[in-house]
């Protein structure tokens, strides 16, 4: 029995003193925030979630980009409804227009032409503004109203 119980404590004894297994290995994982300086273009490092946060009086939490052809969609992730600045290149006054909606009323004084639309309930108000300078057309999608909006866009002008 003595031996077996050596041969126990001999086991014990090297597993406490063993190399542990590395722990296994994964990508990092790709942050859904982009706080970066602002760049040049239309992109969402000038629209990041502390800008847009700011202008519009709301909390983001960080952002999402996507790029499909001439539009760049920044998609902010904070409480309540979704906030998202679209970039379009190569806007004219006719893909302009044609991209308003019906009920669209024109905003008189902010650059080139823009416009405003309210869509849902007071609770659940959902507020476009849109605005094109030259060739760049820049939509803001938010809950926050549309003066804020309006003050974003001028703002992300000033960043471009």
């Amino acid at each position: 029995m003595r031996p077996t119980l050596l041969a126990v404590a001999a086991f014990l004894l090297a597993a406490c003193t063993s190399t542990p297994q590395a722990a296994p290995t994964r990508a990092p994982e790709t942050p859904t925030t982009v706080e970066q300086p602002a760049g040049t273009g239309p992109n969402c490092a000038n629209a990041n979630s502390s800008v847009v946060g700011k202008a519009l009086g709301l909390r983001l939490q960080g952002q999402r980009e996507s790029v499909e052809k001439a539009v760049t969609t920044c998609t902010y992730v904070g409480s309540g409804m979704p906030v998202e600045v679209r970039f379009t290149t190569n806007a004219t006054a006719a893909t302009f227009a044609k991209g308003r909606p019906e009920k669209a009323k024109a905003v008189e004084g902010l650059f080139d032409e823009a416009y405003e639309t309210t869509a849902g309930g007071a609770e659940t108000a959902q507020h476009t503004v849109a605005a094109r300078k030259g060739r760049t057309q820049i939509e803001v999608m938010s809950p926050a109203g549309v003066e804020p909006s309006k003050k974003l866009i001028t703002d992300l002008f000033g960043r471009i």
